[in-house]
């Protein structure tokens, strides 16, 4: 009989709106179905994501702990400090009493746990989703997968370039790209209240972040309402970050002062499987982000329900689709040629329908969860 592969999956979040918790789960969910395989997570509290892994017939350990913060937010910093050591303490013994033999990491911000897994004899991995843009966290991301991890899973070439990491110490494996049930442009979904029909819908979806550009996106449609007044609706979706309401502030400003008052709509607390029927009824997604992207998980969910794409080149965007066919990519913070492209959208149907359909070609070609699962097995596997 061969013998039963025991694996913890470690996750910092539990919420289950974002991208990083989504695609651990399906992790967790694939391999829980695996019989080599025994199955454990971590999470630090309760939430969306211990919900869902019960569904799968495991039941989380809940370490309760505050996830890594930069210094510069102190009061959030200082509380990963204080709930930091017990945590590690407890991690360590979880992994040592239940014979872990591997732990997935689901990201950079599980950093400062990676050592649990070398105390209790246990091989690791870690997965990482961003672009390391600050030297000193580059610096010390690679002091500790050195010593700690034995492969670090990158999820764009653009990732593993900005970690410095080598080929041999590293791999990427691209994200499957979204629940193909659950994004299927030819399935009914429900009618939104709040769109005017008689409009083009221009979408950008993203946690309410400075880093993820809601004001490239605004002064974008301040370009388009002032060539075409009225010609379009644009929807910003996404949730206000905790301790950063100050900026939904600003953007409510800026939008004052543009006039675009009755051009631009929020929808906040919108849950993922909702996010589907929202694409449904948009002509254009636009991604503007002030950061270096490590792939661009809500662009493959555009391409699913094949809409076209308008972003900047940034990190690993390039790579999702490709420029001229499923999308527009225009320069990064280029927010003139990112208006430009989006009319040339809205103007032409047949150019829209057709870069659509092209991206969700696209999109299943180079994505699937049969491929991510096989090369994630293949990591496994190596070490």
């Amino acid at each position: 009989m061969p013998e039963i592969k025991r694996v913890c999956f470690f996750c910092s979040l539990s919420s289950f709106n974002t991208g990083m918790p989504v695609s651990t789960f399906k992790l967790i969910e694939h391999y829980s179905n695996r019989p080599e395989y025994k199955v454990f997570v971590i999470l630090p509290s309760e939430g969306e994501l211990a919900l869902q892994v019960r569904k799968c017939g495991i039941e989380p350990q809940i370490i309760p702990f505050h996830r890594l913060r930069s210094p510069r937010r102190f009061p959030s910093f200082v509380k990963f400090l204080i709930s930091f050591p017990v945590a590690f303490i407890k991690t360590a013994q979880f992994f040592l009493k239940n014979k872990i033999r591997i732990v997935h990491f689901s990201d950079i911000i599980d950093m400062p746990f990676y050592a649990c897994s070398k105390l209790s004899g246990a091989k690791s991995i870690a997965h990482l989703r961003y672009c390391i843009e600050n030297s000193f966290g580059r610096i010390a991301f690679n002091i500790l997968t050195f010593m700690f991890i034995s492969k670090v899973i990158c999820i764009s070439d653009a990732v593993r370039k900005y970690s410095g990491l080598s080929k041999k110490r590293s791999c990427v494996i691209y994200n499957p790209g979204p629940n193909p049930e659950l994004f299927d442009p030819h399935k009914k979904h429900l009618p939104i209240r709040e769109f005017d029909s008689s409009k083009k819908l221009i979408l950008a979806i993203g946690t309410l972040l400075p880093v993820k550009g809601h004001e490239n996106f605004i002064r974008m449609a301040h370009i388009i309402e002032t060539m075409h007044p009225g010609l379009c609706r644009f929807v910003i979706v996404g949730n206000k970050a905790s301790g950063r309401e100050e900026y939904f502030d600003k953007l409510r400003k800026l939008i004052k002062e543009l006039s675009l008052d009755s051009a631009i709509m929020f929808l906040e607390k919108t849950r993922h499987e909702n996010v589907p029927a929202i694409f449904s009824r948009s002509s254009v997604f636009v991604h503007l982000p002030d950061y270096q992207e490590g792939l661009g998980g809500v662009i493959l969910e555009a391409m699913a329900m094949e809409i076209p794409v308008v972003a900047f080149d940034s990190g690993g965007v390039g790579e999702c689709f490709t420029n001229g066919v499923s999308g527009f990519l225009v320069g990064q913070y280029d927010i003139k040629a990112a208006a430009q492209s989006v009319l040339k959208l809205i103007e032409d149907e047949q150019l829209c329908r057709r870069m659509g359909k092209n991206g969700r070609k696209e999109l299943t070609e180079r994505f699937s969860y049969k491929k991510h699962f096989m090369e994630i097995d293949n990591v496994y596997n190596s070490i």
